[in-house]
């Protein structure tokens, strides 16, 4: 596998990892606190159609961290997005996205139209002006993020960690993995580290701002919105929001898909690389 930095002008950067395949470019971007790796079961069946490349925003993953705290706005996410379709070739390009890569992708479209050919958007976290003020990601979220552990002695105890408990205890030890190699950087004492601090994490879901829903019609490439028909423990805003993001969006269709949560990307593999061969396999 081979990776690329994307740098940007303040110094922090992305990086596009090359998972291979055959067929059209395809760009898979991943939620707050995860990594390209989350996409571990996803690729190996999709690579068949397409050549996957997944993103790791600034602060996560094989980018790591150059500042921590690191400072946020969101628009850098979307500038990395731009990046990483200028590192294959220029747009429009395919992409699927989960959760904040998912609504980077609508917000990316939204301000760039022209730069997706077609998206494939899993429960993307945008909240609209219609919401109280006060509507944000839960606190527990929040709160979870700044305490969670971030050195474990090892990948394998830090996958079997994970998987002990919600929400990766429902997801595929595959994903898990990839998850963890992709995200954690060896230390000198023999330990290894998460690259995406709590802080950052915690930060990322406080700046999610509201916004009006009716700019979302500026989108005119082809836009499947997908959730799953159950909710992950103490995070029932993404599923909330995703009809109304496909109802805002002309040229989107909303897909529930069973038996899956907010994770889903992490949970079935299989399941979700064919619901995106069904939308973006014409386009292949």
């Amino acid at each position: 596998m081979r990776i690329r930095q994307l740098p940007d002008d303040d110094g922090e950067h992305a990086a596009l990892h090359d998972f291979g395949g055959d067929g059209p470019p395809l760009l898979l971007t991943h939620g707050n606190g995860l990594n390209a790796g989350m996409w571990a079961t996803v690729v190996p069946h999709l690579r068949v159609r397409f050549h996957c490349f997944g993103l790791d925003f600034r602060g996560h993953g094989a980018s790591q961290q150059r500042q921590d705290p690191m400072p946020v706005d969101r628009r850098w996410f979307t500038e990395e997005v731009l990046h990483a379709v200028e590192a294959l070739g220029g747009g429009p390009r395919l992409a699927a996205g989960h959760s904040l890569g998912a609504a980077t992708l609508l917000r990316t479209e939204q301000q760039h139209p022209g730069t997706l050919r077609a998206v494939w958007a899993f429960e993307p976290v945008l909240i609209p002006d219609t919401f109280d003020p006060d509507q944000r990601p839960p606190s527990q979220l929040i709160e979870a993020s700044r305490r969670r552990r971030l050195v474990f002695a090892s990948v394998d105890e830090a996958v079997a960690r994970f998987r002990s408990k919600p929400p990766f205890a429902a997801c595929e030890e595959a994903a898990v993995r990839a998850y963890v190699e992709i995200g954690s950087a060896p230390q000198d004492d023999g330990t290894i580290r998460l690259t995406c601090s709590g802080e950052t994490e915690a930060r990322i879901y406080e700046s999610n701002e509201r916004m009006a829903f009716s700019t979302l019609a500026a989108i005119t490439c082809p836009v499947v919105v997908a959730a799953g028909a159950d909710v992950a423990m103490g995070n029932d805003l993404p599923p909330l929001v995703a009809p109304l993001v496909a109802e805002a969006i002309p040229s989107s269709t909303l897909l529930t898909m069973p038996g899956v949560t907010h994770f889903a990307p992490m949970e079935d593999g299989a399941a979700v690389a064919s619901a995106i061969i069904a939308q973006l396999g014409a386009f292949s």
